[in-house]
């Protein structure tokens, strides 16, 4: 390698694992001629090609500085994903991110987060963003807060960390309200409602006449929406009227609505594949077949969808889908942040097993 070529290689190096911060002056051109043992015009001929590439910039009689842009080349992604740990899907999107980024030459930096308790995991997030500027990362993947009593509040502050150090974010898994102020973010997720609608429509189609939705207390978002979509399918007029809000194995808080025989409902639609394949074994506890006696579903069409007997009809997440459209539009939001902001919906099929098919 030249002197010229070994130059630029080592400031471009230097610049990606930020050891000149944006905006921070470079050596000088004499600092480069004594560093290398090259002459002046070699030494002008290095930073010129850093200015062709965008990466520095110059000011009359102060130097060379890193540009804004140079974080594009720092070869860091970030993932904050504070479910993690919690589920299947999750694992499969943040895998796929990461292979995504590896094609294109980046690290991707994931951070788990394995506490059980929501405000830990919370702060723990809020310190990853936090590192992850210190890290010079050129993108983010956020998956926003949930199950705290305002978690929203907690992911604008992240979004607004990100925002002033001018990192592109995109949100996954669930979108946030921003309140009055204005969307700047980019989000990549299912239609919930959507999806929502599907069963709720195929719950019908199957013969219920008693459609009821179990969620979890302090649920996420998108699981109100899952509900909201039922409700539409089957004509509710009050979404909360079809809510059994309960864990899946809480046997007091459920025996009540499901031992009994008259009015017990007929079809369950549950918030994920894993509440309802833990409210299956609770039925059971009860002497409930399914599907004969009350049909079930989920979302997701993880592993436990298939394992549970009978298996779940659900609703199949594009995990991977979901990893390779986020990092495409992460991608794009780097290199050109003036875009409109984005809220792509990817379609998510139904899955139709056992657990609602019942003999007519």
């Amino acid at each position: 390698m030249s002197k010229y070529h070994k130059i630029v290689e080592d400031l471009k190096k230097a610049i990606r694992d930020g050891h000149y911060p944006r905006n921070g002056p470079l050596p000088s051109e004499t600092a480069l001629r004594r560093k290398y043992g090259v002459s002046r015009i070699t030494a002008v001929k290095a930073m010129d090609e850093l200015v062709k590439s965008g990466l520095v910039y110059r000011k009359q009689g102060r130097g060379s500085f890193v540009s804004k842009t140079a974080r594009l080349e720092s070869g860091h992604l970030g993932v904050i994903m504070p479910s993690l740990s919690f589920g299947e899907v999750f694992p499969v999107i943040c895998h796929s991110l990461m292979r995504c980024a590896q094609r294109d030459g980046y690290t991707m930096f994931l951070r788990d987060i394995p506490d059980e308790r929501p405000r830990k995991r919370a702060d723990e997030a809020c310190e990853i963003a936090r590192a992850f500027l210190r890290e010079n990362v050129a993108g983010v993947v956020l998956q926003p807060l949930a199950f705290l009593s305002r978690p929203e509040r907690l992911t604008r502050e992240i979004l607004a960390m990100f925002e002033k150090a001018e990192v592109p974010v995109v949100l996954i898994d669930r979108d946030i309200d921003m309140g009055a102020d204005p969307v700047r973010h980019d989000f990549v997720g299912i239609d919930n409602i959507s999806a929502g609608r599907v069963l709720g429509r195929h719950a019908l189609a199957c013969g219920a006449k008693r459609v009821r939705f179990l969620m979890r207390p302090n649920c996420a978002s998108i699981i109100r929406d899952r509900l909201d979509g039922v409700a539409s399918a089957i004509g509710a007029e009050r979404a909360k009227e079809l809510a059994i809000v309960a864990e899946p194995d809480d046997v007091g808080a459920l025996k009540a609505v499901f031992s009994r025989r008259t009015s017990r409902p007929d079809a369950v639609i549950c918030e994920s594949d894993y509440v309802a394949a833990v409210f299956r074994n609770t039925l059971s506890s009860f002497g409930v077949d399914v599907p004969e006696k009350v049909m079930v579903a989920g979302f997701d069409d993880v592993r436990c969808a298939v394992t549970t007997r009978p298996q779940l009809t659900t609703i199949h997440q594009p995990c991977e889908d979901i990893a390779r459209i986020a990092y495409q539009t992460l991608r794009e939001r780097m290199r050109d942040p003036s875009l409109p902001p984005r809220r792509i919906l990817l379609p998510a099929p139904l899955v139709v097993r056992e657990s609602m098919r019942r003999e007519r």
